[in-house]
This record gives structure tokens, C-alpha cells and sequence, in this order.
């Protein structure tokens, strides 16, 4: 069983520059890593090591619960790792104004919540980001709902199919297996018209 994600809260960070790749969110000679645990350390490595300015709410013992990004954040490879790395990292939701489509799908299959925001709506977080003292976000699934600290509210959108994944805990398993008879049904009928199809394999 999955564990189910309908609120986050915490700390955020914004990212104002579009584009933002997998390679500068997980350098791709960080690829030969196999274990999950500890790759957030890795999360924009060069980035940081260049001192760039987009990095700079890593600081030791920073704690980001919430990345608020720009355009197509996420783009680039295929590499899951990068979603990896911003878990390990303690990073639990993205709000953005787009997303690289793989990068998104492989978001919520790790449970991680990539919303995006209208462009309307966008600005004015960024805003009352920036005018009050503390970047806290509380995030709530079921409304399609994004809080200030401050109290201001605005609203989320999120991929086909992925606030029904968000809330359930259902595996990826658990949710082929309600199909089980059709699949089953299909197989059968596979065999009775192509029965050389059986043969294979």
C-alpha cells in the first residue's frame, strides 16, 4: 500500500527561471547511484557548486517542503532520479506553471505533488510570497487549493487522474488488478481468435 498525500504544509522556495532540466536538478554523472536514500544531496549539485542563485535555499539545515517554479520545470531526460532526489531532499510538492510531461507522471508516481497554477494566479502567490515575512504554503488536495501564511487562497490544477492517485493508496498493482477479470476476458478471447498468439513467449 501506497501512502495516501491530501495535504502539505511547510517552508517554501521559488524558482523564477523556466526550463529548469532534470540534468541541473540531478547532474547525469550522479546517474550510476542506485539507492534512493541520500540522493538529495546531489539535487542541483552544480548548480550550487557554481553558487547560483536558483540554488540558494539550500543552505545547510534549510528545510523546503514546497518548490514554487515557472515555466516547463522539469524538462530534459527521462531520469527519475531527479524526482528522487528533490523526495530525499525533504521536497513534497512543486507548483509551477508547466511541467515536462514525464518529469510530472513520474512526480506523482513517487507521490509528489506537481500542481500548476494559471499564470493569473501564479503571479499573485509570487507575490504575496514576496510581501509577507515567512514563505509558508499549505497545499490541500481535495479542494485544488493552495494557502499562504498570510491567508490568501488560490487554485490548483492538477494532470488527469493524478488527484485520484494522490488520494488513494492504491499501488500501481493494486490499481491494474480492478481490471483484473477484463484482462483475463481479453487473453481469453486473444487465444480463441489468434490461438498461434499462445505459442509466444
Amino acid at each position: 500500500m501506497k501512502k495516501v498525500v491530501s495535504h502539505v504544509a511547510g517552508p517554501a522556495a521559488v524558482l523564477r527561471r523556466d526550463d529548469i532540466d532534470t540534468d541541473a536538478l540531478f547532474p547525469a554523472r550522479f546517474l550510476r547511484l542506485t539507492q534512493r536514500s541520500g540522493m538529495g544531496q546531489y539535487l542541483f549539485a552544480d548548480w550550487r557548486a557554481e553558487g547560483h542563485p536558483e540554488a540558494a535555499f539550500m543552505t545547510e539545515g534549510a528545510v523546503v517542503r514546497v518548490l514554487v517554479a515557472a515555466q516547463n520545470f522539469g524538462c530534459g531526460s527521462s531520469r527519475e532520479q531527479a524526482v528522487w532526489a528533490l523526495a530525499d531532499y525533504g521536497a513534497q510538492a512543486i507548483l509551477a506553471l508547466s511541467y515536462g510531461d514525464i518529469f510530472r507522471n513520474n512526480c506523482v508516481k513517487n507521490d509528489l505533488v506537481a500542481a500548476t497554477l494559471a499564470p493569473v494566479e501564479h503571479a499573485a502567490l509570487l507575490q504575496a510570497l514576496t510581501s509577507e515575512r515567512s514563505a509558508e504554503l499549505a497545499i490541500d488536495i481535495p479542494s485544488r487549493t493552495v494557502r499562504t501564511r498570510g491567508g490568501a487562497v488560490f487554485a490548483l490544477q492538477l494532470a488527469e487522474g493524478h488527484a485520484e492517485r494522490l488520494l488513494s493508496a492504491e499501488d500501481h498493482i493494486a490499481r491494474t488488478l480492478r481490471y483484473e477479470d477484463a484482462i483475463r476476458a481479453h487473453e481469453q478471447a486473444v487465444q480463441s481468435t489468434h490461438p498461434w498468439l499462445a505459442s509466444i513467449g
